[in-house]
């Protein structure tokens, strides 16, 4: 009993302690003594080694902001996080659901016009062919002294034949018209060239080669008849008669 006379007396029972009682009460305290030992041993123990702690060099500078981190692969396939698996009704009700700022589902009139190709490029080239006529008939008006001949939209209508025929005579007008001024143009240029020319010979400036060409003209011309004369000429044998001439082989063979 002398071990449990610490122990108050109202913790104690009213029939005194039982032998299992006090047989733990005599074992805890060379536990609790045998742990404390133990623990400053181990500290002991690990302060021995005085040497300091190296940390291992890093192969490139990191920021604290870009830490090292394990390459993701992107083809794989997305993280799924926890959570109640949607159900049927929900899938059905998240493709006519409309969200704010966000594209239209699918089935709906607004997301077949905004995937549809066809209606895109239709656009498109509508906006391009408008922009080109609309370019070309204020160049047309500006330029053409024609321009005022031109059908208006408002006939297209009522006689889009007569209409489309006088549109055609009207370019062809203009074609001719520009023709014209650009065999004028080509004539004053060649023109200002020859007088140019003739300055410069009759200042002597520079030799008139007009006289030399026409000299060699008609030279080449003497040896050219000359030539084809000798071709035509037959040599002929002591006894009057004329060779034969030798046949023309085609590829060698006839």
């Amino acid at each position: 009993m002398a071990a449990s006379s610490g122990i108050p007396s109202f913790l104690l029972p009213r029939g005194g302690l039982s032998q299992s009682s006090l047989q733990y009460l005599r074992i805890t305290p060379r536990r609790t003594l045998l742990r404390h030992a133990n623990f400053s041993s181990s500290s002991a123990s690990h302060a021995a080694p005085t040497k300091p702690r190296v940390l291992e060099k890093p192969d490139k500078f990191r920021p604290p902001s870009h830490p090292a981190r394990r390459v993701v692969n992107p083809n794989k396939t997305p993280r799924n996080y926890p959570g109640p698996p949607p159900t049927a009704k929900e899938i059905e009700d998240r493709k006519t659901k409309r969200y704010p700022n966000m594209f239209p589902p699918e089935g709906t009139v607004l997301f077949k016009f905004l995937t549809n190709k066809g209606i895109h490029v239709w656009i498109s080239m509508s906006v391009l062919f408008s922009l080109a006529y609309f370019t070309w008939s204020t160049n047309f008006k500006r330029t053409s002294p024609y321009a005022h001949l031109l059908p208006g939209w408002s006939q297209l209508f009522s006689s889009p034949m007569s209409t489309i025929s006088q549109f055609f005579t009207v370019m062809k007008m203009h074609a001719e018209h520009t023709t014209v001024i650009s065999k004028e143009k080509r004539k004053r240029i060649s023109d200002d060239i020859d007088k140019r020319k003739e300055y410069r010979i009759a200042h002597g400036l520079e030799e008139d080669d007009r006289v030399k060409a026409d000299d060699a003209h008609v030279a080449e011309g003497v040896e050219n008849a000359v030539v084809e004369g000798a071709d035509n000429v037959q040599s002929v044998s002591s006894d009057g008669t004329a060779p034969m001439r030798k046949p023309k082989r085609w590829l060698g063979i006839w």
